[in-house]
């Protein structure tokens, strides 16, 4: 197993595994690209035996936070603990950058999701009504989670 940061040969891979991760609302290859190369931003990939199995990126929102704008692993790969060393891996990286605060957004009908990130250390800030333009089983809607990270 192997984390990296992210190089342009890895959108189309990034773009397999966001398809394969989320039922609804995956990003385009357009967004990832968008996503991926925006300023104050980073992005991360997983890879077993050289297959990418997930990623994660992270934005600046402020200059203490930043928000995780997406974080993946394919379901053949999930409960194996490589999402717990990818979000482990993508704090770190937001630690040395000298910001303070995780933040990021789940589906309120993710119960898988949000129990992830409650189990490492992330706290409820805010429900977003209507925050997605799709919905997953039957929402819209979504909670803002926080981890301070110092």
């Amino acid at each position: 197993m192997k984390i990296r940061y992210f190089n342009d040969q890895d959108i189309e891979d990034i773009y397999l595994a966001e398809q394969k991760a989320f039922d609804v609302g995956a990003y385009s290859k357009r967004e990832i690209n968008s996503m991926v190369h925006s300023k104050n931003s980073f992005s991360l990939v997983i890879e077993e035996n050289d297959f990418l199995i997930g990623y994660a990126t992270a934005a600046e929102m402020d200059d203490s936070s930043m928000d995780i704008e997406s974080i993946a692993i394919i379901p053949e790969f999930q409960g194996r603990g490589y999402g717990s060393l990818l979000i482990n891996k993508i704090e770190s990286e937001i630690i040395k950058r000298n910001y303070k605060i995780s933040i990021l957004e789940v589906r309120e009908k993710n119960d898988t999701a949000y129990i992830f990130y409650l189990k490492h250390g992330y706290k409820f800030l805010q429900f977003l009504n209507n925050y997605y333009s799709i919905p997953y089983k039957g929402s819209k809607n979504a909670y803002r989670l926080i981890k301070n990270l110092v």
